[in-house]
């Protein structure tokens, strides 16, 4: 016999479990057995796909996203604060001394992931000697 016959329960002398008889099927390695499809009937590719809202025609068109105002206006903020700082020649670490947090947080506002609290912004406007107003003016980035 090969080695991809199947013994059914006659070739085994045994009787049949069931009346019904057994379809052979050939024997796969386990290798060969992972790439065989669960379903071949329903074995499609990410390529063969098929869009249903497009085929449909539902599917929305995207607009690329935009960025909330508030977070444009934290980086706007966070480069005009870090402009100013090496102006004055201040590293983030004397920044940080003087508001009292960490020159991470620091970091975190001049990128804007952070928005400033009010109660901080007397402090910063101190240290980098700019007025109050400063904070509040519009200018580019």
């Amino acid at each position: 016999m090969g080695a991809n016959t199947v013994l059914n329960h006659e070739a085994l002398n045994h009787a049949p479990a069931r009346s019904a008889p057994r379809v052979s099927t050939p024997r796969f390695g386990h290798n060969q057995l992972l790439r065989q499809p669960a379903c071949p009937a329903v074995s499609l590719m990410a390529d063969d796909q098929i869009d249903l809202e497009d085929l449909l025609g539902t599917k929305r068109a995207t607009m690329p996203r935009q960025e909330p105002e508030r977070i444009r206006w934290d980086k706007t903020l966070g480069k005009r604060i870090r402009r100013r700082r090496t102006q004055l020649g201040l590293s983030m670490e004397r920044v940080a001394e003087a508001v009292g947090c960490t020159y991470q947080q620091v970091q975190k506002y001049e990128l804007g992931r952070n928005a400033i609290k009010a109660a901080l912004v007397p402090v910063l406007a101190e240290t980098l000697a700019v007025p109050v107003t400063w904070f509040f003016e519009s200018s580019e980035a």
